[in-house]
């Protein structure tokens, strides 16, 4: 039994980077390289796009929440992850990482253009957003100009099961983009080149409370001197729940871990505290979650 990971709450996901006091640990191998884009011709300069969803959760329920869709740097970072349902799930899930071509880029930024999206409306809930509903986010970066749209996923769901024509700039035009959007593997295809393994320059780590999830937890070695209850920041939400952002020579010592590790997976550092990881991955221009300001 499969499922997407993008929009789910509870799923445990991706990652972490962030500056880790005391001495650093010895360096291990640098990680693979992410995705290089197409060489010729080279991507839209500046282009940028990420679609992910919010809602009004607890900060804790949305931390592994991957965006789904981004491109950046002339990469395609698409977050509908098949994932198997079966307990325990991986620890982290990384993105399907593509490079896209200049033309597929030129598609997405006409599409945008021809459904009235690239205009001064941003809001494209048509003022029918239930409190605490779930929303479509869009940020766009077409020619230097920034775009950030909200809008209702399931607009188009309005036609009555009829095909919806979308009149530019409604709220079913936004639907219809996101739409489009959450099927770029198959439409922009010819646009897309291999699919190649991403390895992240940044994590996001979660670390909180370890539970009872019916089954015993797989130890993993914190590998910094910065003991677990003094990692990165305080994170809002539950009690003595903390947040870090990793980079560089100290993602590259708890990769491994991070990638290798499941639902299971607590860390454990030399005084003998424990720590259940949430982890999201972060690709070019996420902010990450961690209120570390990294």
């Amino acid at each position: 039994m499969t499922r997407t990971a993008a929009p789910l709450a509870l799923l445990t996901i991706v990652l972490a980077a962030c500056s880790i006091a005391g001495p650093s640990p010895s360096p291990a191998p640098t990680p693979t390289p992410s995705p290089s884009p197409f060489p010729s011709p080279s991507p839209a300069a500046g282009f940028y796009l990420r679609a992910y969803f919010t809602q009004a959760l607890p900060p804790r329920h949305t931390f592994s929440w991957l965006a789904m869709l981004t491109v950046a740097d002339g990469v395609m970072f698409d977050g509908n992850v098949v994932i198997d349902l079966m307990f325990p799930g991986p620890l982290t899930i990384l993105p399907i990482a593509r490079p896209i071509s200049s033309d597929g880029i030129a598609v997405l930024i006409d599409e945008a253009r021809r459904l009235g999206l690239l205009g001064d409306v941003t809001d494209f809930t048509g003022g029918q957003a239930m409190p605490g509903a779930r929303l479509a986010q869009i940020e766009l970066i077409v020619d230097g100009t920034p775009y950030t749209l909200t809008g209702d996923p399931d607009a188009l769901s309005r036609c009555g099961g009829a095909r919806c024509v979308a009149d530019p700039g409604t709220p079913e035009a936004f639907a219809a983009f996101w739409q489009e959007l959450s099927m770029a593997q198959t439409w922009l295809a010819p646009e897309l080149g291999p699919v190649q393994q991403y390895v992240p320059d940044r994590v996001a780590l979660l670390l909180t409370n370890p539970t009872d999830q019916g089954m015993p937890n797989t130890p993993a070695e914190w590998p910094f001197d910065t003991p677990l209850a003094e990692a990165g920041v305080a994170f809002p939400g539950e009690a003595g729940d903390r947040c870090i952002t990793l980079s560089g020579d100290a993602l590259t010592q708890i990769w491994p871990t991070l990638r290798d590790g499941t639902q299971l997976t607590v860390l454990v550092d030399s005084a003998g505290t424990h720590a259940a990881p949430i982890v999201r991955v972060l690709v070019p221009g996420d902010e990450s979650p961690c209120p570390d300001g990294v």
